[in-house]
């Protein structure tokens, strides 16, 4: 079974020729085409392929995104996306305008969704739609371009922009500027293309909610605790970890608040986040040993220049900044799945900020970028000592965890 995801773009073009939006759609495979069975079904794996592998930054960046939503959607039998200013709606072309689908796509409206209407064929039991539609999309092919004066007419009483779809000619394209159509979409402008990316699987999921939860500032004891027993595999590394050479406590730890007692919520919070990146299943056993390593490191020079009390949240800036390679899905993705304070984010999205100046040494020194590291402030020696440390440490742990 394959471990990518895929989704199908095409762009939407406002008059001006630039890219308004992109129209995502399903795709279960590299071919540019899917047989769809259960639109619920495309609907919902489409979202989670959006959201959770992908990544709506990574498919749009800032324009929108046109999504089709069955009448189950419509109805909040299926979680909508949140990104309301961002995601348009498209009520495909079978979904009837009864009382129930109305009330609802008036109450989206009202919290914020553009809506648009999906291959609109002019019958009169459709009409309901054009009073709350935003966005009208008429098959061009479809309607025949004859006859395509007299529809827009048709619509020039509602407030509606117009969206020509399936748009193949430049003569089509004169036609529907000089109608006033908004937008245009079709093959003269661009084909969909099928982008790929890696699925993260439902351990790997429930990993990173439970690390959401662990590192959350307000955290207690009690609940790390029961936080860390829900999941045995973890419970069972943790423990083996504790109880390894590398603790030689003169007695058993047998239990996760032993542990807690024993090496204090810092240590245990560092070491919980460190077995359960180790448990995620696909980790790359020479990916998660890098990123001991860098973990380590950052730790190390942390302390190295007087930031000892520091030393953990270093030590998870580092971790968490490998995440996007472990996983295989951009960092954007994982800072948005595993909520941390900002001037974590910032380190590891920009090397910058508060932790930035030792995550970036760090990185320099992986990528042999010596001219960084004479331009930072640290101390050679020491970073050469503190990464002669790290990568025994980071031999020795991977061992223990993965």
């Amino acid at each position: 079974m394959s471990d990518l995801t895929y989704v199908g773009r095409q762009p939407i073009y406002a008059a001006d020729d630039t890219v308004f939006a992109y129209e995502l759609l399903y795709r279960n495979s590299k071919e540019n085409w899917a047989d769809i069975d259960d639109d619920n079904h495309a609907t919902a794996e489409l979202l989670s392929n959006v959201f959770t592998s992908i990544g709506l930054d990574t498919l749009v960046g800032d324009r929108r995104a046109f999504i089709n939503m069955p009448r189950e959607f419509l109805l909040g039998e299926y979680p909508l996306p949140e990104i309301k200013q961002q995601v348009v709606i498209e009520i495909l072309e079978h979904v009837k305008p009864d009382a129930d689908v109305l009330d609802a796509l008036r109450s989206l409206k009202q919290q914020g969704y553009t809506l648009a209407l999906d291959d609109y064929v002019f019958e009169e039991h459709l009409e309901p739609f054009l009073e709350l539609a935003d966005i009208i999309k008429i098959d061009i092919m479809a309607s025949g371009v004859d006859q395509l004066a007299d529809r827009v007419s048709k619509l020039a009483q509602y407030k509606v922009e117009l969206l020509a779809e399936k748009v193949e000619t430049e003569d089509e394209v004169r036609i529907c500027r000089e109608l006033g159509f908004a937008y245009f979409q079709g093959y003269h402008f661009a084909k969909p293309k099928v982008v790929s990316g890696k699925k993260i699987t439902g351990n790997q999921l429930a990993t990173m909610q439970l690390l959401s939860e662990l590192n959350r500032a307000d955290v207690t004891i009690d609940e790390l605790t029961d936080l860390i027993q829900q999941d045995i595999a973890i419970s069972y590394k943790l423990l083996r970890y504790v109880n390894s050479a590398m603790y030689s406590f003169n007695r058993e730890i047998d239990s996760i608040r032993d542990a807690i007692v024993v090496l204090g919520m810092n240590t245990l919070v560092k070491l919980v986040n460190m077995v359960a990146i180790g448990s995620m299943g696909a980790v790359n056993g020479d990916d998660y040993r890098s990123a001991m390593f860098r973990a380590r490191m950052c730790e190390r020079l942390a302390i190295a220049t007087g930031k000892k009390d520091e030393g953990a949240s270093y030590f998870l800036v580092g971790l968490f900044s490998s995440l996007d390679r472990l996983l295989g899905v951009p960092m954007e993705e994982v800072l948005v799945m595993l909520p941390l304070a900002d001037e974590i984010k910032l380190a590891i999205s920009d090397l910058s900020g508060k932790y930035g100046e030792i995550l970036a040494a760090v990185v320099a020194y992986e990528r042999d970028d010596f001219e960084s590291l004479r331009n930072s402030s640290l101390d050679p020696q020491q970073v050469v000592d503190c990464y002669v440390e790290a990568i025994a440490w980071a031999d020795e742990s991977s061992s223990l965890v993965t």
